[in-house]
């Protein structure tokens, strides 16, 4: 099953105000099959020094997305200093990305924040593919 993560996201502004207040997920299936689960987490990210870094969840969600080109759009708040965001897949055998996503986080205002955008080609794989 692919783990895919867009790692931690520093998400304040140098005055110490939260610059995203929440990020729109979307998820496609690209293939012809039903997808489940789906698992979407999200986590408050802390560096803890030499210790590393500590993980908080703040948002976990599971589902399953119709075929062809089932979408499935989440909205995560993101309203702390550093936060991640992972969602894995089936990975059933032969499907290389049974996935799309796409994220963009959005200001107290509505507007995009260009910074912490995130097309599919910016999430890395941080778990195993199983076949």
């Amino acid at each position: 099953m692919p783990i895919y993560t867009i790692g931690a996201v520093p998400n304040l502004e140098p005055t110490g105000t939260v610059i995203s207040q929440f990020v729109e997920l979307r998820i496609t299936n690209t293939t012809a099959a039903r997808l489940e689960p789906i698992v979407v987490n999200a986590y408050s990210v802390t560096d803890t020094g030499p210790e590393g870094i500590a993980e908080t969840l703040n948002f976990t969600t599971t589902f399953g997305i119709a075929a062809p080109n089932g979408v499935v759009t989440l909205i995560i708040p993101t309203t702390v200093a550093n936060y991640s965001i992972t969602v894995s897949s089936p990975g059933f055998p032969g499907f290389v990305n049974d996935i799309s996503l796409y994220a963009v986080a959005r200001d107290a205002a509505g507007f995009i924040v260009f910074d912490q955008v995130y097309p599919f080609g910016d999430w890395n794989i941080i778990g195993p593919v199983l076949s």
